[in-house]
Formats: structure tokens, sequence, C-alpha cells
């Protein structure tokens, strides 16, 4: 296999102090790092750093299997070194070798939007067409993040990898708001894909964008991320709309044999859509009825009807809500699901009567 490099030498007055933290905080981050002869080597998968501190300058050398991997090295390494260089220092960063240049981030796309569906009054399907999009065809990792252009700017503007292997952000009147989504579906050969929208009322970036869309308007993405499904013998689902189009894609992936249950929370019946489930699959839809999205437990209520068993095989149980919910369905997972057997993903993906941003600040904070 022939392996890119790329090679850059930093000017720091002590590169042993900036070394030694770097290497702590990879390692909390499951990079693999050794030293030998001077040289200190850091793994990242199928990437291979050498690091080596020298009289005023620390040396990087890095190898990787393909673009994505190297790009994501050179990230990492040089962010480091800017956040644990000397307060009052700004260390020039410029890298040789392979993937020099300017360029897009290897895991961003730009989408082209094909179609629009309404499939409920608060559902709206959108279909984009794009490139090489093998890498986010996956069950594991179903979110991608969404880069949409401020409303009415001509020429969208993107992301970019400077030459110090930094990213470096648009203007903030041309920078794209920045969203989690679903990949609903997706067809590699077609380079095609669709993503489900929640319209909301107070409509944030996503939901506006979706209100207005038109065939051509483009986006970006990158990803993919986050955990999806896991095997088991049975399953448990959760969610409200948020966490509806995740929830569909595993439920139409989940093997014939598959049992389970999936308990959905919706504004009413118009909400409802035809989802594909195995034949031992149970669906219950949860109406609000007139309560506003977060005001209400039926998510909740509903979980606590159930008898938790035990003893009939591995239980995956999987939700996707509202911050309070997610907060009560976590506690009732933790507490009721049997440790070495059975297994779970909680997910908060928002909080009434708080904003994305603060709601992903508050996530990483916990996190």
């Amino acid at each position: 296999m022939t392996m890119l490099r790329a090679e850059t030498r930093i000017a720091l007055p002590d590169p042993a102090a900036v070394l030694a933290p770097l290497c702590e905080h990879l390692r909390e981050h499951e990079a693999e790092v050794s030293e030998a002869g001077g040289v200190t080597m850091i793994s990242f998968g199928k990437s291979r750093a050498e690091l080596t501190a020298e009289p005023g300058a620390l040396s990087i050398v890095i190898e990787a299997a393909d673009l994505a991997q190297l790009q994501g090295s050179k990230f990492a390494i040089a962010s480091h070194v800017v956040e644990f260089a000397p307060a009052g220092t700004a260390p020039t960063i410029r890298w040789s070798g392979d993937g020099a240049e300017p360029m897009l981030p290897p895991d961003f796309r730009v989408l082209s939007v094909t179609g629009v569906e309404q499939l409920t009054p608060h559902m709206r399907r959108i279909r984009f067409r794009g490139e090489d999009l093998a890498r986010y065809d996956s069950l594991e990792a179903l979110h991608v993040r969404l880069f949409i252009p401020p409303a009415g700017l001509a020429e969208p503007v993107w992301p970019m990898i400077g030459a110090d292997g930094l990213l470096q952000s648009p203007p903030p009147e041309q920078r794209p708001a920045i969203r989690k989504y679903t990949i609903r579906e997706i067809d590699v050969a077609a380079g095609t894909l669709a993503i489900d929208f929640v319209l909301h009322d107070d409509a944030g970036p996503g939901s506006a964008f979706a209100a207005r869309v038109g065939v051509g308007d483009r986006i970006g993405m990158a990803g993919p991320g986050g955990r999806g499904l896991k095997q088991a013998q049975r399953y448990l689902f959760l969610a409200d709309e948020t966490g509806l189009p995740a929830l569909a894609r595993m439920l139409e992936h989940l093997p014939a044999g598959a049992t389970g249950l999936a308990l959905v929370e919706i504004a009413d019946a118009a909400e409802r859509q035809p989802l594909a489930l195995p034949e031992g699959f149970a669906l219950r839809w949860l109406h609000r009825g007139g309560a506003a999205p977060g005001a209400a437990s039926l998510l909740t209520d509903a979980l606590a009807t159930l008898d938790w068993p035990a003893g009939e095989g591995s239980l995956y149980l999987w939700a996707a809500c509202e911050h309070a919910a997610f907060r009560e369905i976590r506690a009732a997972a933790r507490q009721y699901l049997r440790p070495e057997i059975d297994a779970h993903l909680v997910v908060s993906y928002w909080r009434a009567g708080v904003s994305e941003e603060q709601h992903a600040a508050e996530k990483r904070k916990a996190a």
C-alpha cells in the first residue's frame, strides 16, 4: 500500500513543553502514543505520526493510508500545538507533501437538491445528489453535519483546510449554519440521498431551509458521526419527531426475524407515516393532541407501563427525544438493563426553551 506523507517544522521556544500535554491529551482520546530514541510515535487508526522535539522547534512527519486520515491527523496535531503553545504566541504551521494545498475537508461533500416531498404536515423529505457518498452509507454512524448557507447568499462559501492543516471558516456574514441530521435513504451507486426535516413554527436554520428549499439549491455535508444500530435478540425504540428519521432507517434495515417495539411520539394522527417493520415488530404511535412538543410525557409514561423482560436474549434500547424525556429514559435504562447482556443508546436531540447552539454546548460540557 502506498502511504501518503506530510511534514512540518514548527518553531517553538520549548517544544518539549508542548509535546508532553499534546501526547497526554491525544492518549485520552484513544490515540496510541509511544517513545523511542527521542522520537514520539502517535497512531490514529491507519495513520502514524513521528514527532521530534529539537532545539527551538517541533518536527512532525505523518503517514496515512488515505487523504481523510492524513488531514485528520494533521488537524489533531496542529490544533493541539496551537492550544498548548505558550500564551501570547501564535505558532506558524505550514505543511509540505501530500494534501498541502488548501482544500475542502476530505469528509465534506457539496449536495444539490433534486426534489422535495411533503411526507406529513410537519415532515418534509429533501432529496440530494452528491459525489463519492460511500463513506456515509453506514448504520453504525447515522448522522451528518449539514452546512446551510445564509438565505439569499448568491454563492455558498464552504469551510476549507488551510496550509496549516486547520479548518478555516468563512467570514461571519457568509458562514453556513451547521446542524446535525440523519440520512434517511442513500444510494451510493446513484449518488443520491434523502434527509427528512421537521418543519417548526419557530424555525431554526434547518427547518427554515427545508421550508424555502428549491431544486438546484446547494448545501454542504460532513461526517458521518454518532452511533446507531447494534445487533441484539430484541429491540426497544423510542423517539419523537426529531428521532423518527433515524428510527425509521434502522427499522427497515433490521433482520427479517427481528422482534421488538417502537414507541413514537407525534403531534396527531396526521403526522403518521408508513414505516417498514419486520414481521415480529410492534409500532405504537403516541399522539400529543394539543400539547406542545416537549410538554407531554408520552414516551416516559409508555415506557413505565412496559415489563422489562429478563432471560429472553439481549435487548438493545435506542431513544432520541427531548432532553427531559432523555433523562428519564436513560435513568430507566441504567436501572433495568442487564450489564454484559443488554445495550442502550439514549440521546437528547433537543431541549425545550433552549437554542440548538446552547443545547450542544451543554452536552459538550457534560461530556
